[in-house]
């Protein structure tokens, strides 16, 4: 089976879009996650790659929340000649953003004797890699071209898509 280079494009477009989960959870749980640890590598990992784009993130954050808000309205109406797996999967990466923009929220809200102890670093490390393997799920499946289902996210995503 041949995939033609337009599928290509659109399959490596949806995979991109959930760079802004990704770096909505490391701005909020990346330092917490990998910095507790032992290991060498994985700070120097955080350290030397994901604090940086945090670290972006941090200084620019209207100005993606913007670029982010644009996207999901360029797709919902569907004003790119993009198919509507592309724009299902670009909303469902957004919608996802918005679901670890509250987690993170609320984590910070709890009070620091909670946050700070070893409850705190567990419900990060779980928060953090729960949502790192459903993004790399995610992706996965739209590398092989198929819709990934997050409960209550694709629900909404495809009432988006099917709204124009």
């Amino acid at each position: 089976m041949k995939i033609s280079p337009i599928e290509i494009f659109e399959r490596g477009l949806s995979i991109v879009a959930f760079i802004f989960p990704f770096i909505e959870l490391s701005y909020y749980f990346g330092a917490k996650v990998f910095l507790s640890t032992e290991s060498f590598f994985l700070k120097s990992v955080y350290l030397n790659y994901i604090q940086k784009l945090s670290n972006f993130y941090a200084a620019n954050i209207y100005f993606i929340f913007i670029l982010m808000v644009g996207v999901f309205i360029i797709c919902s109406r569907g004003t790119l000649p993009l198919s509507k797996y592309a724009r299902f999967n670009i909303i469902q990466a957004i919608l996802l953003n918005i679901i670890c923009s509250c987690l993170g929220s609320i984590f910070m809200f709890l009070p620091i004797i909670l946050r700070e102890s070893a409850i705190g670093v567990l419900m990060a490390n779980f928060l953090y890699l729960g949502l790192i393997v459903l993004i790399l799920y995610s992706s996965l499946l739209i590398f092989y071209g198929r819709y990934p289902t997050i409960p209550v996210v694709s629900e909404a995503a495809k009432l988006q898509v099917q709204q124009y």
